[in-house]
């Protein structure tokens, strides 16, 4: 008999083709937010609470969705649905990651007291309870500081504040409903001046890193969404390679994920290299693509292979299929409603552009809830070197159109 496969997303798309094209034959209920329902075609059944972060509510769907038939496996690809998945293979005795390392990783205030319990490099922080303590913990550690949930996705909610008066004015404004509104304790986190920002994307077997990729991003993310993001591929004789890959196996042991995909970003420094955060899903935007087209590994496919109980199918050193700098691009957004946007004919003449994926036309509307993968396209570039990546950036940068009126 196929298996009965329970989704918990928010806004990964392509996460159902995903579980299809690795189970075609599984039976798949997906539990989300009436506000995704169009990500979706007709025939998937959709299941609709409030929030996906209630756990109580999501029990009471999953509860029902086994009273019809027993539940095999729970699917959690996004970072929102990450303690909503690992609490339902708690309870109902599951597979997979359970609640306490699925909270580890997506519990900012936990999983920066673990790693600190570790040793290892993370920003100096406090966790508080509400807006109103926020402005003792920034004075306690000192300005700037970085205000957020401890749950979130993106950059949403998130706040980089200098001053005493940047902090009242913020929460004497409508911009921190947000924080008020979150159900999870904030984050206080002194400010990390870097030298750059850079993640790392790997494949956990057995608690060991079976393989890990590392890239720099073309500058920090925080509140960048009207430029060009994106980030490159690595040589695997950079420096900076190797550190990470140790500070990303004692991050996977510190925090205790078994077998998984992980997503890990840090900050370069003058004094060394800082843990901003890491999650166990695959990461956004073209990110994924990028690992594959270097190294034919398919984090999204090893993603559910092992969120269905199978093995990673991924065992290291992982070599190379191709020699060129990878770099993923996420083009700009604005609000509004599209007048204009570049063609993927029309960046495809760039040089060194390998691959085009637009995701917004003329006629479009682009609405106002943006975070750091908000994009309305995806450009792969394929460079001699890492040194031509900042100047491919800049032709799409001349070369990209968006013009967009209010909506």
């Amino acid at each position: 008999m196929s298996a009965h496969v329970l989704v918990v997303n928010s806004g990964k798309s392509e996460a159902v083709d995903r579980l299809r094209a690795a189970a075609p034959d599984a039976e798949i209920d997906v539990i989300t937010e009436s506000s995704y329902a169009r990500m979706y075609t007709p025939d998937v059944r959709l299941h609709f609470v409030d929030d996906i972060a209630d756990l109580t509510a999501v029990r009471r769907v999953a509860l029902d969705l086994s009273a019809r038939r027993p539940i095999d496996h729970v699917v959690a690809p996004s970072e929102r649905s990450l303690p909503a998945g690992g609490y339902l293979r708690s309870f109902l005795g599951l597979g997979g990651i359970g609640f306490e390392t699925a909270n580890r990783f997506s519990n900012k205030a936990v999983m920066k007291s673990v790693l600190t319990a570790a040793g290892l490099p993370v920003a100096a922080h406090r966790v508080i309870g509400s807006c109103e303590q926020a402005l003792a913990a920034a004075a306690e550690l000192g300005w700037p500081v970085v205000l957020k949930p401890a749950l979130g996705t993106g950059s949403m909610n998130t706040f980089l504040l200098s001053s005493a008066q940047e902090l009242t004015e913020l929460l004497a404004s409508s911009a921190a409903d947000g924080l008020r509104r979150a159900a999870c304790p904030l984050l206080v986190e002194r400010f990390v001046e870097m030298e750059g920002e850079y993640h790392c994307d790997g494949v956990v077997s057995g608690g060991r890193v079976e393989f890990a990729a590392v890239q720099r991003y073309f500058m920090p993310l925080l509140g960048r969404t009207d430029a060009f993001t994106g980030s490159y591929l690595l040589p695997e004789d950079d420096p900076a390679v190797a550190v990470i890959h140790e500070l990303h196996q004692a991050t996977v042991s510190a925090l205790g994920l078994d077998s998984g995909v992980t997503h890990m970003e840090l900050f370069g420094t003058p004094d060394g290299f800082v843990i901003g955060e890491i999650s166990c899903r695959p990461a956004g935007g073209g990110i994924v693509d990028a690992v594959r087209m270097k190294y034919g590994i398919d984090l999204w496919r090893v993603f559910m292979d092992t969120s269905l109980g199978r093995p990673a199918g991924v065992s290291g050193p992982v070599a190379a299929l191709r020699d060129e700098i990878i770099a993923n691009c996420d083009l700009p957004v604005r609000p509004g409603r599209v007048v204009r946007i570049s063609t993927a004919e029309e960046l495809a003449r760039v040089p060194d552009v390998v691959e085009v994926r637009m995701s917004t036309r003329t006629g479009d509307t682009i609405g106002t809830r943006l975070h750091s993968a908000s994009t309305t396209g995806l450009v792969f570039l394929a460079t001699a070197e890492a040194a031509l990546v900042p100047k491919r950036v800049e032709d799409l940068a001349r070369t990209y159109v968006l013009e967009v009126a209010p909506a």
